[in-house]
């Protein structure tokens, strides 16, 4: 939902600073089709893995393989405005999912904005507890807000969220070099 915010921040942030939707239409990435296909992959990814009865470490490596394609690709467009930040949103969730073997969520903040929720966790997300690695860089920042928006995030989280609102604010000013 976070990256979603991003967006649109930048779109309302274009708009308001006369910015055209038309403009991007001419932003080009490299590799904007494996970037789309490897974000729908990380869609199913949990899904998959509970129809198939994965378990164990596969569907980590899968999930992390992923998260660093999508790294190389932001590094590949890093002159693209927001692509750095987003690299290094995603590279710091790298970090906490790697060294814990999932992304640590608090289940205080849980608590905090769901009151009496029972939090399920999946193969991709665990409770943050005495053994987690690098807490600071796991789900512990709550997003308060209405029932549909709320929810916990990563610093990493947000490095990507700039990063791509970034990317459509400045794409929304850019005009074509076509001639």
């Amino acid at each position: 939902m976070l990256l979603l915010d991003g967006i649109i921040l930048g779109l309302i942030a274009g708009f308001a600073t006369r910015g055209r939707l038309g403009n991007l239409a001419h932003a080009k990435l490299k590799g904007e089709f494996v970037i789309l296909g490897v974000l729908l992959f990380q869609l199913s990814v949990p899904r998959f893995t509970v129809l198939l009865g994965l378990t164990g470490s596969l569907p980590l490596i899968l999930w992390l393989v992923s998260m660093a394609t999508l790294v190389a690709l932001a590094l590949v467009n890093w002159r693209s405005a927001g692509m750095a930040l987003a690299a290094l949103g995603i590279l710091l969730n790298i970090l906490a999912i790697g060294f814990n073997g999932a992304m640590p969520v608090s289940p205080e903040e849980i608590a905090r904005l769901y009151p009496g929720v029972t939090p399920r966790f999946d193969l991709l997300h665990e409770p943050v507890n005495e053994q987690t690695r690098l807490t600071g860089l796991t789900d512990v920042i709550a997003i308060p807000g209405p029932p549909w928006h709320k929810g916990i995030a990563s610093l990493g989280d947000f490095f990507l969220t700039i990063g791509a609102g970034l990317y459509v604010f400045v794409g929304m000013h850019e005009e074509s070099s076509d001639v």
